[in-house]
């Protein structure tokens, strides 16, 4: 069914006034027929055009009620994402910390095992020393 334009139709009306005959004192004589015609075509029309027009604004209601929800999502989406970065900050700082602790406390064993490792050759070195002093035979001058 092509959908006849309101617009159309009341030119249409027009046209059919301005056909019409002037008889004195203002009044006009026109074609019945053709005049309720298009008052009859009009009031078909009208209900569909604001159909028509109901329809439309539904379907921008629609979109942005969607385009609502996506800015909500990606505002939701943005601050999660937020969150997780600062999470990911935190742990990282948290690792950071805790590695340098482990390094310190590494450090800080190996020293001691260092230190105790060069006092027990320290005193094997002694007594190597001592071991060495005693099997070497004394030198006598001769006079």
């Amino acid at each position: 069914m092509a959908a006849i334009d309101l617009d159309e139709l009341i030119d249409e009306l027009e046209d059919a006034l301005a056909d019409g005959r002037r008889l004195p004192f203002g009044s006009l004589i026109v074609n019945e027929d053709r005049i309720l015609n298009i008052i009859d075509r009009m009031r078909v029309e009208v209900p569909e055009e604001i159909k028509q027009a109901r329809r439309i604004v539904q379907e921008q209601e629609r979109l942005l009620a969607e385009a609502q929800a996506r800015v909500q999502q990606v505002l939701d989406e943005h601050g999660l994402l937020d969150a997780v970065e600062a999470e990911r900050e935190r742990i990282l700082q948290q690792a950071q910390h805790e590695a340098a602790d482990v390094r310190a406390g590494a450090d800080a064993y190996a020293r001691e095992v260092l230190e105790k490792l060069d006092e027990e050759l320290l005193k094997l070195l002694t007594s190597v020393r001592n071991g060495l002093e005693t099997l070497t035979p004394p030198t006598y001058q001769i006079e």
